[in-house]
């Protein structure tokens, strides 16, 4: 049973997300917090798989802060970002911060229940509205497509582990030309994805093509 924890400052928005997990045979809340102070003291006592957190608890500066605090703290507790921002620069900080997932507050009961099992399983869920601001974003946060902006400082492999991504190679294709462990390479893949500030390989690839980090 997948244990999840509610963050949010609003009781009736808690109850209506309980409702919609309600009923679901693989996950159940665990508990309800309305203060960051009661997120943390929950993480000390209770196993939380999931945290559902509103990034705007009360202000958004603290809901950054708590959820770099659970993903610092709790590396098994997955955080997915219940907000009704959807501003891309946002997202961005979220998943920077290490949360798996990005939800709109109208969200429905299918694509919460999705999310909610695809991070749990050490996956990210980005929907596709949320994919489009991010896409649709790109161009507004670079100077030009050579890289003036933004263009981050890899190390020797990940440059290497960058460029057999594009190529599309999998993760045990990539370890065996490297001749490391697949652990390695999905270490270097995360922290890709973490110093682009993207949630996955598609973005990836291409603001490193925009870049003109790769061909």
């Amino acid at each position: 049973m997948i244990q999840v924890l509610i963050a949010d400052d609003h009781n009736v928005f808690v109850e209506g997300i309980e409702s919609l997990i309600s009923g679901s045979a693989e996950i159940q809340v665990a508990e309800r917090c309305y203060n960051a102070s009661a997120v943390a003291q929950q993480l000390i006592q209770t196993a939380i798989d999931v945290v559902l957190l509103d990034i705007s608890f009360p202000h958004i500066e603290d809901g950054l802060g708590l959820c770099e605090h659970i993903t610092r703290n709790y590396p098994q507790t997955k955080v997915i970002a219940l907000t009704m921002h959807d501003d891309a620069s946002l997202i961005k900080r979220v998943v920077k911060k290490g949360a798996k997932g990005y939800l709109l507050k109208n969200t429905t009961k299918t694509e919460l229940l999705q999310a909610i099992q695809t991070v749990h399983h050490e996956k990210q869920y980005f929907n596709d509205t949320i994919m489009n601001i991010l896409l649709n974003d790109v161009p507004k946060n670079r100077k030009s497509i050579t890289g003036v902006a933004g263009k981050p400082t890899l190390t020797p492999r990940e440059s290497e582990v960058l460029t057999l991504i594009a190529q599309g190679l999998t993760t045990q294709q990539m370890a065996t030309q490297l001749f490391v462990s697949a652990k390695a390479i999905e270490f270097h893949r995360s922290s890709l994805l973490m110093k682009f500030a993207v949630p996955n390989t598609a973005l990836l690839i291409k603001t490193a093509m925009e870049l003109q980090l790769i061909d």
